[in-house]
């Protein structure tokens, strides 16, 4: 069985490939949780109702200027396997006005871009915070009913794995924009490193007055920050870039380095981090004030739209926001909408549907997209029936926007980067269990249950099953 699977997956890439106009199109390959994200030479020559209807594939999208074909649960099975196949690089410069062959740069719109760059340096670190901020979730809810203390040596490790990728997210944002910028990693990271250093964080702490070179320095704790490495990183890459055209070969081994940190270190300090701390906290305080202003308002948007910019491939563009939030406030009250309500109006309107459906295809489908919703993925609930059943996922949004607005009603929020039923503990605050807890699961039960209601009673029909082809 397991061969036969294997040879099944294989198939499915080399048609996937070839429907993309084969493997001489592809600039590179990355991939998500559920999609195949292709930068191609030329989008003209995809045959997109073929590729729609693949063995394997649950639907396409045009966004941040790529392909990106939906595959559902075992997109990374067909990732490794479409590397190892094709030996394509998963690490095209898209920045660059033409690439390594000649080819030009595809034109992209500035959402586009955003998206692109979000998804590539945010992506890879995002089932990173979803795992420890679940792992977070569950020690606030074994805390709070007292089934671990605080003081154990138990609490102490599981902790520290925890809150480790928070406190060094820097690090590995520093690492993903070196990447995509084609600049040296390790470099990044140094500098990174420098931010976090316990050198930096006393200082700061101190209230202690420091220069450096006679120029003021406005020293920051940089850890669980956003784009101070962000920035960083890519004036580094800038710098080594000029520097490796400049030094003689003999000594750039150990001058290039030096001369990326030397110049870019004394700046990240004394204006990238400044700056871009005050200019985020200024975003976060707009975000607070609008939501204090109207947060039913508030919640009812977000919850409604997030599913659309899932669709649509955006959703990561907006990752720093919450990072930056939580980093600033220690909580995010969108968190409670976006990766909880919303999610979990999408898993009833799947549930909803392929409860009425008699097709036994359209039920499994149904079940697995459910429990993949129930870990905050929602891209196989909607591209396998709710999208394609349409109703489904219309009622989905309405849901979702329903539950957004009893979750800000109550004031729920967001202490990590859980999602769905399995994150549930991540809206635990310090508190414990309050009002914004149940806030929280009285929004998630609202949009499931408007959602699977009306989907139930409106979303299904002979017509549209059919129109499924399962």
């Amino acid at each position: 069985m397991a061969d036969k699977d294997t040879a099944s997956t294989e198939d499915n890439v080399r048609n996937i490939v070839s429907l993309v106009g084969g493997p001489e199109n592809v600039k590179s390959v990355g991939h998500c949780f559920t999609r195949l994200r292709f930068i191609l030479k030329d989008e003209g020559v995809v045959d997109k109702d073929k590729l729609t209807a693949a063995d394997g594939v649950m639907g396409v999208m045009e966004a941040g200027g790529q392909i990106q074909v939906v595959i559902g649960n075992n997109v990374t099975t067909y990732y490794d396997t479409l590397v190892k196949i094709f030996n394509i690089s998963a690490d095209g410069d898209v920045e660059a006005e033409e690439s390594a062959d000649g080819t030009p740069k595809q034109k992209m719109k500035f959402m586009d871009k955003v998206t692109d760059l979000a998804s590539a340096i945010f992506l890879p670190s995002i089932s990173l915070l979803a795992a420890c901020g679940t792992l977070q979730g569950f020690l606030s809810l074994l805390t709070t009913f007292n089934l671990m203390s605080t003081t154990s040596g138990t609490y102490l490790v599981l902790s520290t794995i925890a809150d480790s990728v928070f406190y060094y997210f820097p690090v590995f944002l520093a690492y993903a924009t070196a990447k995509k910028f084609g600049g040296r990693p390790f470099y990044s990271m140094i500098i990174a490193f420098v931010l976090i250093h316990p050198n930096i964080t006393t200082a700061a702490s101190s209230g202690d007055t420091y220069s450096f070179l006679g120029i003021p320095l406005v020293l920051m704790n940089y850890s669980k920050s956003v784009f101070p490495a962000i920035l960083s990183s890519y004036l580094a890459c800038k710098i080594e870039k000029v520097a490796r055209k400049i030094i003689p070969d003999a000594i750039k081994m150990i001058f290039v380095p030096l001369i990326v940190f030397l110049i870019t270190v004394p700046i990240a300090l004394l204006v990238i981090g400044p700056v871009t701390t005050w200019l985020m906290n200024l975003v976060t305080t707009g975000i607070t004030m609008l939501y204090d202003f109207s947060p039913v308002v508030t919640g009812a948007v977000a919850g409604g739209i997030w599913q659309i910019l899932v669709l649509f491939g955006i959703s990561k563009a907006f990752i720093p926001l919450f990072t930056s939030d939580l980093a600033t406030n220690g909580y995010s009250a969108l968190i409670a909408v976006v990766f909880f309500a919303s999610v979990l109006a999408q898993v009833g309107s799947v549930l909803a549907y392929c409860a009425r459906s008699k097709n036994e295809k359209i039920r499994q489908v149904g079940v697995a997209s459910a429990i993949s919703g129930c870990f905050g993925i929602t891209e196989p609930a909607m591209f396998g029936i709710n999208i394609p059943a349409r109703k489904p996922y219309v009622f989905g949004l309405i849901g979702g926007a329903a539950g957004g607005l009893v979750a800000a009603l109550f004031g729920a929020k967001g202490y990590s980067f859980g999602a769905g039923l399995i994150g549930i503990g991540s809206l635990l605050g310090p508190e414990g269990v309050d009002m914004s807890f149940y806030g929280g699961l009285l929004g998630m039960v609202v949009a499931f249950a408007i959602a699977f209601a009306a989907t139930w009673f409106f979303g299904w029909s002979k017509e549209s099953e059919d129109a499924l082809k399962m």
